[in-house]
This record gives structure tokens, C-alpha cells and sequence, in this order.
């Protein structure tokens, strides 16, 4: 006798899988970056590109977290968001998101906001304007 072969569930009992990013052409972008362990000159190039990857996926906010310690890692962070013209401003985290240790920065995009609202409350994002 052969094995008794099942049917495949339908598509909306599967359980959720990731698809790898060479299929769909998109990147997964994190919206935090952790400092801890860095040098300064380590965590400079890594602030830039996280920066620019997040403003890329045109997310709204980029987590920084770079912990108390002695502070050069928080006061670089600050010094390159403060110079970047990819942060339309930022600020410490609140108590619970990490307090002082984290910096969370606003992206910007040109003087307008990223995404539209349709009237079912999904997002949609808006084109850039070219330059």
C-alpha cells in the first residue's frame, strides 16, 4: 500500500513564511541599529548607511542605540543626525523605549510626509519629487 497523500492546506491556514529578498527585489530594512561594542569611526560609516537605508525604504523614524556608557557613541550619534540632511530633527527615546541610550530620529522627505492615507486607513506611499 502507498502513503496516504493530504491535500494542501488553502493559502489562508499556512503559516506565515518569509520570502528571501532575491525573490520579491526588496530588502528587509531594521529599523534600529545597535552601537554597542562600536568604535566611533566603526559606528560613523554605520549611522550613514543606516540612515540612508532607511530613508531609502522611506521609513518615518531610525532607532539609534548606543547606550550610557561614557557618552561618545551618543554624542556622535547626535553630531552626524544633527549635520544629515536625511533627519528632519531627533531627540532621546522615552523612558521605556530606552530612555537616554537611545537617539530616534525623524526622516525627511523634502517637506512632505512619506505616505498617503486612503479612505480604508491603508498606507500608501507617495512618490518623490524630482529634483
Amino acid at each position: 500500500m502507498s502513503p496516504k497523500r493530504r491535500r494542501p492546506k488553502p493559502t489562508s491556514e499556512r503559516p506565515w513564511q518569509s520570502t528571501s529578498s532575491g525573490q520579491s527585489g526588496i530588502d528587509a530594512v531594521e529599523i534600529e541599529i545597535d552601537l554597542h561594542g562600536m568604535r566611533a569611526h566603526e559606528a560613523d560609516t554605520q549611522i550613514k548607511i543606516h540612515l540612508q537605508r532607511c530613508h531609502n525604504a522611506r521609513l518615518h523614524v531610525a532607532k539609534i542605540i548606543h547606550g550610557h556608557g561614557s557618552g561618545v557613541l551618543k554624542q556622535l550619534a547626535r553630531d552626524i543626525l544633527t549635520k544629515s540632511d536625511l533627519v528632519a530633527r531627533h531627540y532621546a527615546g522615552s523612558y521605556g523605549d530606552g530612555g537616554d541610550g537611545v537617539t530616534i530620529a525623524e526622516l525627511d522627505y523634502g517637506g512632505h510626509k512619506a505616505f498617503n492615507r486612503r479612505s480604508n486607513n491603508s498606507i500608501v506611499p507617495k512618490a518623490l519629487p524630482g529634483k
